[in-house]
């Protein structure tokens, strides 16, 4: 277990090392973040402390590319391959590769005036190269996603959501904006009913049940199962609990 975490320890400081040359060399850069698709951190740096923590950037990225790459394929059949956001000052690039989801943080009249079709170029390789590390390391196989298809194969829903609502991650057959907000909405009223933080909820049926369960401070999981045993959820409770420590 030592080794297999030391072995993660030098992927992410592999990683850290290729963002911080990037953004060595490209004075318009004001900051990168990379994480899974299903919004865990892998490794981030920025030239100046930002408002929200690092966890936070990551699941909003893994969030907005979710659904960058969702509307682009319903609409238009093509995969993603970016996603920029102009703002006065600030450009923020997105990209999702197999791996992972990258944002970067640009300094608005810097890259404009280096000249931002370069700098989206760079972007695009050093994503390919992070996610080339990342494909080899053991990293996505400890993804709670993969994790609960393998744990819990009968599971009908797995989706992986962010507090405030939106989706990250998600399997099943209801929209995933609607799915994402009611479970949202549960967790967080559950929250005000208990006075203090849920840790996890059963919604029973007959026939089948939904957990939810809080991942971290910014995720949430919801699972949906054929089954309303007392003794089977309980199970799977601890199944989930065992992945997401």
């Amino acid at each position: 277990m030592e080794k297999h975490d030391n072995m993660i320890k030098v992927l992410k400081s592999d990683v850290s090392e290729l963002i911080e040359k990037e953004l060595q060399s490209a004075p318009a850069i004001l900051g990168i973040n990379v994480g899974t698709p299903e919004g865990t951190r892998i490794a981030s740096k920025f030239k100046k402390e930002t408002r929200m923590s690092m966890s936070e950037v990551t699941a909003a990225s893994s969030s907005l590319v979710f659904l960058s790459s969702k509307i682009l394929k319903d609409s238009l059949n093509q995969k993603i391959s970016y996603h920029l956001i102009t703002g006065k000052e600030k450009i923020i690039h997105s990209i999702l590769t197999e791996n992972i989801t990258m944002i970067s943080y640009l300094n608005r009249e810097l890259a404009e005036l280096e000249g931002l079709s370069t700098y989206i170029n760079n972007l695009y390789k050093l994503s390919l190269q992070i996610s080339a590390i990342i494909e080899t390391s053991d990293i996505l196989k400890e993804q709670v996603f993969v994790a609960i298809k393998r744990a819990i194969p009968n599971a009908l829903v797995i989706a992986i959501i962010t507090k405030d609502g939106l989706p990250i991650k998600i399997q099943a057959t209801m929209p995933e904006p609607i799915l994402s907000a009611i479970t949202s909405a549960i967790y967080n009223l559950a929250g005000v009913l208990l006075e203090e933080g849920l840790e996890f909820s059963i919604i029973g049926g007959e026939n089948g049940s939904i957990i939810i369960h809080e991942i971290d401070e910014n995720r949430i999981l919801a699972i949906a199962v054929p089954e309303a045993d007392e003794r089977k959820l309980g199970s799977y409770i601890a199944k989930i609990k065992a992945i997401i420590q």
